[in-house]
């Protein structure tokens, strides 16, 4: 399973996020800020950072630049309720490897994550990837 970084600032929706995906057998790490969320990438490596793009203290997009400067093997899963075609765009050019609508398609995202977890069995080095 993967080691997640779920940064969501409405707490609520981080809560019932980080449930279901404790459910199906990730480790959750929960910020609600971009500050809070680089904190803790200061000290940790995670699989999958999954992102709000609407955060309180700066965007998304500024958030995924600085953080792969910090962790360039983890996947980075955008989720925003803005998921225009330039958005997406926006969202890959600054780092995010997924874009994902809210609301999320949860099937789509654990398939996701499911494939990244058996593919980081196979090779047996524990890295994740989409592929």
């Amino acid at each position: 399973m993967c080691s997640i970084l779920l940064v969501e600032d409405h707490l609520d929706t981080q809560r019932a996020f980080a449930a279901i995906l404790r459910s199906w057998g990730h480790t959750v790490s929960t910020s609600d800020s971009v500050a809070g969320g680089l904190s803790f990438l200061e000290d940790t490596e995670v699989d999958v950072l999954l992102s709000d793009i609407g955060l309180p203290d700066r965007s998304g997009f500024e958030f995924i630049a600085e953080a792969r400067r910090r962790n360039r093997h983890m996947t980075a899963i955008a989720v925003s309720a803005y998921f225009t075609a330039a958005d997406q765009e926006r969202g890959h050019a600054a780092g995010f490897d997924l874009y994902f609508a809210k609301p999320v398609d949860l099937i789509g995202l654990q398939r996701v994550l499911e494939r990244m977890s058996l593919a980081a069995s196979r090779n047996g080095n524990g890295n994740v990837a989409v592929g």
